[in-house]
């Protein structure tokens, strides 16, 4: 119910930015390295590596800020070892961020928002037999914090650093100390016409 209000939300920030009479739209993808856990202190030692691709559009509301919001697929996820088993989180998104961007200069800019990832499929390896099990009955679509950084070229192409931080607990009926979080840096490039 969480992630339908969000939803909700989202759409009206990006229904209000499409009032604005100039904006941009295009295509993103990239490079993403992610984890899951909430473990403080905890490094990206188990990160793994995906991929997102997808569209994008930007709402100018004047020469400084913008509306920004994407809808993308993302593979995330995470590897790491416990009592010498070794394992594979797959996690599969349609992630939708919305960012309020601010122009520090003329092209560099600073974007910070929430992004809603809905749960597309999610599986586990493990190394003794190398089976995917199924754990999408266990795992949550995820809400996260956003923020970053980017610069936009004046032939329409474009990157940008974005992290995210997810705030609600990933696992269902699963029994772990902490809340296990998505987080998840993704390095982007993209062309807006």
């Amino acid at each position: 119910m969480k992630s339908f209000y969000i939803s909700l939300v989202a759409l009206f920030l990006v229904t209000t930015a499409a009032q604005a009479q100039d904006f941009s739209y295009g295509i993103i993808g990239g490079y993403n390295a992610s984890t899951v856990g909430n473990n403080p202190g905890g490094g990206w030692d188990d990160y793994r590596s995906g991929y997102h691709i997808g569209a994008i559009a930007e709402f100018p509301q004047s020469d400084k800020w913008s509306f920004e919001a994407a809808a993308y697929f993302s593979e995330e996820g995470e590897n790491f070892e416990n009592n010498n088993t070794t394992s594979t989180v797959y996690l599969r998104f349609i992630n939708v961020p919305v960012h309020f961007k601010y122009y520090v200069f003329d092209n560099f800019s600073l974007h910070i928002g929430p992004q809603v990832g809905f749960l597309m499929n999610a599986k586990q390896s493990f190394v003794e037999d190398g089976d995917r099990v199924d754990i999408e009955g266990k795992v949550n679509s995820s809400f996260a914090a956003t923020a970053g950084l980017g610069y936009d070229f004046e032939n329409g192409l474009f990157i940008k650093a974005t992290y995210a931080h997810g705030v609600t607990d990933l696992f269902d009926n699963v029994d772990f100390s902490n809340d296990e979080r998505t987080r998840v840096a993704h390095f982007s490039v993209g062309y807006k016409f």
